[in-house]
C-alpha cells in the first residue's frame, strides 16, 4: 500500500488537481492509519474523544501558544460545527494561532460570512481554498481531529504519518489560496460590478467589453481599475481568478 509521505513524495510540485485527488486520499488513508484512536468505536465515543481533545488544546493556551491549521469541506454542516466553532472561539481568546481554509461558496452565505468575519476580526487568518479538502483540524502537526467524509462526525487522529500528511497538505494548499479580507474590502456586488468581473475573466478587449456593456472605453477602465484595487490583485487575469475561486461571480450574476 501506498503511504501517505509516498504520496507527498510523488507529488512534486503540486497542481490544483492534484491537491484536491490528494485530499481524498489523505481522508481515506488516515482513517487506516490512526490506530484505532476513535474509528471504531461508537459514534458517541468518538464524539467524546474529540470533545476531550479539543478541551485539552484550549487549557494548553494558557502556558503555551497553541497552533491549529483548520479545513472546512464544501457544506453549512461542516462550517456549523459547534466542536470546531468553540475550539476556535476559545484558542483566539486564548492567544493561539489559528490557520483557516474555506470554500468560496460560504461567502455566498450572509450568516457564514458574518462569522468569518468576526473570527478574522479576532485574530484568525483565513484564506479562500481554491480546491475542496476534509473537514480537519491539526494542532501544532501532533494531533487532528478530521471527519472522515461528508457529515461525518469529527475523529481523532493521533498516527504521525497521518497527522502531517493533513499538515503539509494545508500547507500546500494555502499558499494557492487568496486571503479572505483584501478580497472583500470595499466589496460591492452591484450588477456593474459583477458584469465588469465576467467580462475580464472571459478575456474580452477593453473595447469589446466597453460596448456590450454600454460603457465608454475609459469608464470599464476605471472600474476595472477600482476592482483590481478591491480584489488585491496585481494583474486582470488574477482578477478573475480570485473572483472566480471567491464566487464572487456566481454570487451575484
Amino acid at each position: 500500500m501506498t503511504s501517505i509521505g509516498q504520496s507527498f513524495e510523488n507529488l512534486g510540485s503540486p497542481t490544483l488537481p492534484a491537491l484536491r485527488d490528494l485530499a481524498l486520499q489523505v481522508a481515506e488513508m488516515a482513517g487506516r492509519l490512526s490506530g484505532g484512536v476513535a474509528y471504531g468505536l461508537r459514534p458517541d465515543a468518538a464524539a467524546e474523544d474529540a470533545r476531550s481533545v479539543a478541551a485539552r488544546l484550549i487549557q494548553q493556551c494558557s502556558h503555551r501558544v497553541v497552533r491549529a491549521q483548520t479545513s472546512y469541506a464544501d457544506g453549512p454542516h461542516e462550517f456549523n460545527d459547534p466542536l470546531l466553532d468553540r475550539l476556535h472561539t476559545q484558542l483566539l481568546a486564548r492567544g493561539g494561532e489559528v490557520r483557516m481554509l474555506v470554500t468560496g461558496t460560504l461567502l455566498q452565505d450572509e450568516e457564514a460570512l458574518a462569522k468569518l468575519t468576526e473570527l478574522a476580526t479576532a485574530g484568525a487568518q483565513i484564506r479562500i481554498s481554491p480546491c475542496g479538502l476534509p473537514t480537519a483540524v491539526i494542532t501544532d502537526g501532533l494531533v487532528g481531529l478530521l471527519a472522515s467524509e461528508r457529515n461525518a462526525p469529527l475523529t481523532v487522529i493521533s498516527g504521525r504519518e497521518a497527522v502531517q500528511a493533513i499538515s503539509l497538505l494545508h500547507d500546500a494548499v494555502w499558499t494557492q489560496s487568496t486571503g479572505l479580507v483584501p478580497a472583500h474590502r470595499g466589496w460591492t456586488a452591484d450588477e456593474c460590478s459583477v458584469r465588469v468581473l465576467q467580462a475580464i475573466s472571459r478575456g474580452y478587449t477593453d473595447e469589446r467589453a466597453a460596448r456590450e456593456l454600454g460603457l465608454s472605453v475609459r469608464t470599464y477602465r476605471r472600474h476595472v481599475a477600482a476592482l483590481l484595487a478591491q480584489l488585491d490583485a496585481g494583474s486582470r487575469f488574477q482578477a478573475g481568478v480570485r473572483a472566480a475561486q471567491l464566487g464572487l461571480i456566481g454570487a451575484a450574476a
